[in-house]
């Protein structure tokens, strides 16, 4: 495969472009622990009297930590490299033409800085990018941010941002702007996560601890991603620390986490982390292990990084994760046996030709597996039983190239190919008739996309790329193409606009009336086509106050094809046919994103407002006429502080407003009375007399009740010290901490205790304040 890398980057080289003057290219690492720093700002200078006015040229890291500035003429120059939470580097170098190219690798010394927000990748200093709606989440500001139990997420905090919304309470799945937690594509280390939630949702399956980047891209992302319709959360494992064996841990009231790196060799380096959830233990000790529910969740994720020369490097990472919830054979609630888990495993080999194209495979294996049988018993007689399965097993192989053509064109190109095994069920067994879906078959997908990053001027820059997907079920073809546009209209602002094409060959269902994972997986086929979707935004960004703060206003409209819900009265029947269950809408949504981010100085954190329509219209569902998905909300805020005092205690706060999710409930009853019956019912009253008149639900309108408003205040204090040698931080964290009553559940029952009785609103709430403590340590 090296013979063949090296073959194609000699012709790329030889029919693109002749070789730049002269190249300035390395890679940015840690000076202790040797990882890479992704996404730091390289600026390059004259070495003169008015030197740092403004950068001649200017780029950023990629995911390996690499940079390339090509077509630099001779003369002495300074380098300044700058990272969040590292000190800034300035070092002088020359370019001659003797020297074809130049490389210079940089270590960065960590530092703890004032600039500690959400990082927006709108504006680097002195370089203006294409790149729209994307935000990176350092990892640091994760550990900071309030939590229930006490356990930090990372997916809960993307859930503050504008543009991303929150199912429920419970739910740490992502809705991004209209689309559905199945059209977000979740890539660890380029691997694809199908369910990346623990506990039915309550939080994401990755530990923080094991995470060294955070991205997310709402939409409009470029085109060497694809396959999803609504966004991408890239993640990037830690690599191992070069200097010596540490780690990281914590104990709260949920879980146990430890996280160990450190040197293999002097160019092997390894980490590996590893969480669990002792629910289950704790009721063993509470000796009720007969009685009550079992639950746990464990993950694991590893990694090896072996440097083999200066130009090639090669990663083996894997992620290992299930949750199991039992009920005891005495135990006569719903649940019987769920259980759900993803493994994926990469092998990664990146190699660098010249100093101009950098080079990236990889081979990625994917499974994911979920079974559930849940059991309504009355009296110990069954009447209804929902069996359900969905396993996914993907092999698949991505190769991408990077080329740094010249100063004004950096170029991507890749393939990718994947085999999906399908093997899927999901149905109710009704007093014993049957029904359900089933799936077994196998697809093949593959895709080729082209990108350039053009500047076209100093002020303006376009990211233009295409994306072609093939599918081999129902011999699908299609192209998505993206571009986006940045334009420089002053030294503080930033107009951006953008239009991307996605189609999804994978679709999720879940039967919305069973509150736990029954989910299904399923591809498209000849007479299920993809999921499509354009999208297209504009948006304007700033800085105030020297740099201090960040502010950006984004405006999208998206529209959406091929939806899939499962049509009402679902499995009643004993036809598992997948096209005889499936109902197919299409959806549309718009609407504002406003985002002020203070990043510096011992006060830091931001405001979030999304003021958005989501609505979907189905021939089979609600008369066709048009509703608001469960998800779709009007208004949503959210406060996100963090303080810090001196050098060992900081606070952190979230305040957050949604409007009312959207339900279905009656809008008003009708009685039911058998044939030949004639008995008159007392007082007038559906609710009082003989039981042979029987009230109906009539429910007018799908999802035409709006729960009240939802509103939290969450408190995080931490303490640093020193504990029996280890460095420590204490936490206390206040979950809802004003106890307000946020409805988690609504629906209509009789009150009895009125004459006749009545109909009432009766409302579930599930958290109350919760406090939590938490300690987190390193050696």
């Amino acid at each position: 495969m090296r013979k063949f890398s090296e073959i194609l980057g000699a012709v790329l080289l030889f029919t693109l472009s002749s070789l730049a003057q002269n190249t300035i290219s390395g890679f940015i690492t840690e000076s202790k622990s040797g990882e890479v720093v992704i996404g730091s700002s390289v600026l390059l200078f004259a070495d003169t009297t008015t030197a740092f006015i403004a950068p001649l040229r200017g780029t950023s890291t990629n995911k390996f930590g690499f940079y390339s500035l090509p077509d630099i003429p001779e003369g002495h120059y300074f380098v300044i490299v700058r990272a969040i939470g590292h000190r800034t580097i300035k070092e002088a170098i020359k370019c001659s033409t003797e020297q074809h190219s130049l490389k210079k690798d940089i270590h960065l010394v960590e530092e703890a800085v004032q600039l500690e927000g959400v990082t927006v990748e709108e504006i680097h200093e002195g370089q203006l990018t294409p790149v729209m709606s994307r935000i990176d989440v350092p990892t640091e500001l994760i550990q900071k941010m309030p939590a229930l139990g006490g356990e930090k997420d990372a997916f809960r905090v993307m859930q503050l941002l504008p543009g991303v919304k929150a199912g429920s309470e419970i739910s740490s799945g992502l809705y991004v702007r209209g689309g559905s937690p199945d059209q977000n594509l979740v890539l660890l280390d380029g691997a694809a996560v199908y369910n990346p939630y623990h506990l039915a949702g309550f939080l994401s399956a990755f530990n923080t601890d094991a995470l060294l980047d955070v991205r997310l891209m709402k939409g409009e992302f470029p085109a060497e991603y694809g396959g999803r319709l609504s966004s991408v959360v890239d993640m990037t494992l830690h690599e191992g620390t070069k200097e010596r064996i540490s780690g990281t841990g914590g104990v709260n009231l949920i879980n146990s986490r430890l996280t160990v790196e450190g040197p293999l060799s002097d160019n092997m380096t390894f980490m590996i982390s590893g969480r669990r959830m002792y629910l289950d233990i704790l009721v063993w000790l509470a000796g009720h292990s007969h009685d009550a529910p079992k639950y746990y969740f464990y993950d694991l994720n590893a990694k090896l990084n072996y440097t083999i020369s200066e130009n090639d490097r090669v990663f083996v990472s894997g992620y290992f994760g299930r949750d199991v919830l039992k009920s005891s054979p005495t135990d006569y609630s719903v649940v019987r046996d769920i259980s759900w888990g993803n493994s994926t495993g990469d092998v990664r080999w990146t190699h660098l030709i010249g100093s101009s194209l950098f080079t990236n495979f990889s081979l990625i294996a994917t499974n994911y597996d979920f079974s559930s049988h849940l059991q309504d018993d009355i009296n110990r007689t069954t009447l209804g039983n929902f069996l359900g399965s969905s396993k996914i097993r993907d092999l698949g192989f991505r190769g991408d190239l990077q080329y740094f053509m010249n100063e004004r064109h950096t170029i991507k190109f890749g393939v990718e190919g994947t085999r999906h095994e399908f093997n899927s069920s999901g149905g109710t067994i009704i007093l014993g008739s049957g029904g359900g879906i089933q799936v077994n078959m196998s697809a093949l997908e593959s895709s080729l996309y082209a990108q350039d990053e053009w500047s076209i001027t100093p002020e303006a820059v376009a990211n233009i790329g295409v994306r072609v997907l093939s599918f081999s079920e129902g011999k699908y073809l299609t192209p998505d193409p993206r571009i986006s546009l940045s334009l420089k209209v002053s030294d503080d602002v930033t107009l951006k606009s953008s239009l991307s094409f996605a189609h999804q060959f994978l679709h999720l269902i879940n039967h919305t009336d069973i509150f736990l994972p029954t989910d299904v997986w399923f591809p498209s086929t000849a007479s299920i086509p993809p999921s499509e979707s354009w999208q297209a935004a504009t948006g304007l960004e700033t800085t105030l106050l020297s740099d201090e703060y960040n502010a950006s206003v984004e405006v999208y409209y998206r529209n959406m094809k091929n939806l899939y819900e499962y049509k009402d009265y679902a499995f009643t029947s004993s036809d598992n046919s997948l096209e005889t269950q499936l109902t197919r809408g299409d959806g549309n949504a718009y609407g504002i994103e406003i985002f002020i981010n203070k990043r510096m100085g011992s006060f830091t954190g931001w405001l979030g407002y999304t003021l958005a329509w989501t609505k979907q219209t189905f021939p089979e569902l609600n008369l066709g006429k048009p509703f608001y998905p469960t998800y779709d909300r009007r208004h949503d805020i959210s406060i996100v502080l963090s303080y810090r005092l001196g050098q060992k205690w900081e606070i952190g706060a979230t305040w957050v407003y949604r409007s009312g999710q959207a339900a279905t409930l009656p809008s008003g009853f009708y009685l039911y009375t058998p044939i030949g019956s004639s008995i008159p019912t007392p007082f007038g009253s559906p609710f009082v007399g003989t039981r042979l008149w029987s009230p109906h639900d009539y429910v007018s309108d799908r999802n035409g009740y709006r729960y009240p408003a939802y509103h939290r205040l969450d408190l995080n204090v931490m303490y640093n010290r020193k504990v029996f040698g280890l460095d420590s931080q204490f936490s206390v964290n206040l979950y809802n901490a004003y106890d307000h009553f946020n409805p988690f559940y609504v629906e209509i029952v009789t009150d009895n205790d009125q004459q006749p009785p009545k109909p009432v609103l009766r409302k579930y709430t599930l958290f109350p304040l919760i406090p939590t403590i938490g300690w987190s340590f390193k050696f």
